[in-house]
């Protein structure tokens, strides 16, 4: 997965339209210092979602539709 790529949730069901969209993106979540010891980090991934709205999404809740 890389910036440019057409990507689609794996379970749409959130309600807010979002199905697929390109990727803008990426960063890195560590989850609470108090825990980053026992968290992996976590891969987010920003988005510009079919509904014309940017956002961000675990990458292990979407999937590569289109590569660039």
């Amino acid at each position: 997965m890389k910036v440019g790529d057409l990507i689609r949730l794996k379970s749409p069901g959130s309600g807010d339209g979002r199905r697929m969209g390109v990727v803008l993106n990426f960063d890195v979540y560590h989850g609470l210092e108090s825990l980053a010891p026992l968290r992996q980090p976590e891969t987010l991934v920003e988005v510009l979602w079919n509904t014309t709205k940017t956002g961000w999404v675990l990458k292990g809740l979407v999937e590569v539709i289109c590569g660039k």
